[in-house]
């Protein structure tokens, strides 16, 4: 019984941790496209490396310390599959003013990746490409 439980708990933190890896990594890739376009910073992308290592590491620490056998096991999956399904199910939460958690967290993120890639918003979304200060 204490075994299982472990392993679902390993599982757990195992799965938490490769969902803030892959955000991390999804936000290096951003910040490195917009470093190249000249809209984003060096600290920016340091800070995603920053966001994605540290869980990576974390991970990678843990996996190496475990019992490679314990992978397999279906407590184990159960504790991986737990916290995405748990934000899956946060995300579908409505709202005091009727709108879900994930479109505002998907609003929020198209928000900031749009700042870093240089988007314009009042001319439906082009790039630097189109400068709106020069005259016609």
């Amino acid at each position: 019984m204490i075994d299982t439980i472990f392993s679902f708990l390993l599982g757990l933190v195992c799965g938490g941790l490769s969902v803030s890896a892959c955000w991390g990594l999804f936000w290096l890739v951003l910040a490195s496209v917009g470093l190249a376009k000249g809209t984003s910073s060096w600290k920016v992308v340091r800070a995603s490396v920053i966001a994605g290592a540290i869980p990576a590491a974390l991970l990678g620490v843990v996996g190496a310390s475990m019992d490679p056998a314990r992978v397999g096991t279906w407590p184990f999956v159960c504790g991986v599959l737990a916290l995405p399904v748990l934000l899956i199910g946060l995300g579908l939460r409505r709202l005091p003013d009727g709108t879900r958690v994930a479109g505002r967290l998907l609003g929020g993120v198209q928000m900031m990746k749009d700042t870093m890639l240089g988007h314009h918003h009042a001319c439906g979304g082009c790039g630097d490409e189109h400068h709106h200060h020069e005259a016609s």
